[in-house]
């Protein structure tokens, strides 16, 4: 099992030594320390990071990250899973939700397009019948 100070740990999986601080200030990561204070990660350590880099990249919040560590750290797969396929599927309708709503926005990013489109070229000609009359 190796061990790992925390620039080596950051650099092992992938994140910055201050998220990996981050997540220690938050209860995410727990911390031994070397008798003369330097922080000291393992293998498992690594694992824990990676989980919870890709619980991060599905969207779901650190508070509840926190939760499924605790399932997680027990080892039990269909208990993670269980805990996991609501999260997502909450996620995921979260998610069509925002599509609908970027695509009613750019819905009326067009009409704004095309109605500036069918606007005169220059204020000068919408002046012009007045001046002229």
């Amino acid at each position: 099992m190796g061990r790992y100070r925390i620039s080596q740990l950051a650099e092992r999986v992938g994140v910055p030594a201050t998220t990996l601080r981050y997540y220690e200030s938050e209860g995410l990561l727990p911390t031994r320390r070397t008798p003369n204070g330097y922080r000291t990660y393992d293998d498992q350590d690594a694992e824990r990071i990676r989980f919870i880099a890709t619980a991060k990249d599905l969207g779901i919040p650190l508070i509840r990250i926190r939760d499924l560590l605790g399932v997680w750290q027990d080892g039990m797969c269909r208990d993670v899973r269980g805990r996991l396929l609501p999260l997502v599927a909450e996620q995921l309708a979260d998610l069509d939700s925002r599509m609908r709503d970027l695509q009613d926005v750019r819905r009326d990013l067009r009409g704004a397009q095309d109605r500036l489109r069918a606007l005169p070229v220059s204020m000068a000609s919408l002046w012009s019948p007045l001046v002229a009359g």
